[in-house]
């Protein structure tokens, strides 16, 4: 198996360097690119796992990066790196099929489980839905087709991994789903025990930080002991 190739576009060198040596420690080959167009170079050139996107470039919009990515490397994870003031943005980037998304600043931890699950991501194949295209749990409303999210009719955005992981869950309310389980399903590998805990933990504190009217006391999803999750109906 090759080395995950992951490419950085982010115009702070200080960020970036920073970037460079935690993905490297964890074994990945690194590219960088300070601005849009050496970035665009960088894409016709080579090929890429992961690619962490600035939607604020100095001479270009993120999402040119993003539809170019979608163009001449459809199975590259893109995980966007927005500051709060844009993340309109990042919403209208996962629109145009982004992976994920982090805001500034953003945890080391939760950065290595979103890079690391896009390699899985880009890895796995397509799997079939196991329920019907439309789930609801009490007043959430979750379409498969349209993979859109409603809570009492207001519309939630999530990432493709959150609402993946939010359509298991859904699809088996009061059931607990343990971490390996949810992970398989949710990308179709597998990950030993602590490496699973530590990918769902991120994703379901991202999605409750969304889908919870008070993310600390949380009546949605809950965690169960043995690192499972199920949803409550």
């Amino acid at each position: 198996m090759s080395t995950p190739h992951v490419l950085i576009v982010d115009d702070e060198d200080t960020l970036r360097h920073f970037l460079r040596l935690h993905l490297q420690d964890q074994g990945y080959r690194v590219s960088e690119a300070a601005d849009g167009a050496s970035a665009m170079v960088l894409i016709e050139q080579e090929t890429f796992d992961v690619a962490l996107v600035d939607l604020r470039l100095p001479d270009a919009d993120g999402l040119e990066i993003v539809r170019r990515l979608r163009q001449v490397a459809p199975t590259t994870s893109i995980i966007i790196v927005t500051a709060y003031a844009s993340l309109d943005s990042a919403i209208e980037a996962l629109r145009q099929g982004a992976h994920d998304y982090l805001t500034k600043p953003f945890d080391t931890a939760e950065l290595l489980a979103s890079v690391a699950d896009g390699i899985a991501r880009r890895a796995a194949a397509p799997r079939p839905s196991p329920a019907g295209p439309v789930l609801q749990v009490k007043d959430l409303v979750l379409n498969r087709a349209s993979r859109e999210v409603t809570r009492d009719g207001e519309p939630i955005n999530l990432t493709p991994t959150e609402f993946d992981i939010l359509a298991v869950l859904m699809a088996q309310p009061d059931t607990a789903i343990d971490s390996i389980t949810l992970i398989k399903q949710v990308r179709g590998y597998e990950a030993d025990e602590a490496d699973a805990r530590a990918i769902a933990r991120v994703h379901v504190h991202r999605l409750r930080q969304k889908l919870e009217p008070d993310p600390a006391n949380p009546r949605y999803v809950v965690t169960v002991a043995g690192g499972r999750y199920l949803i409550k109906s």
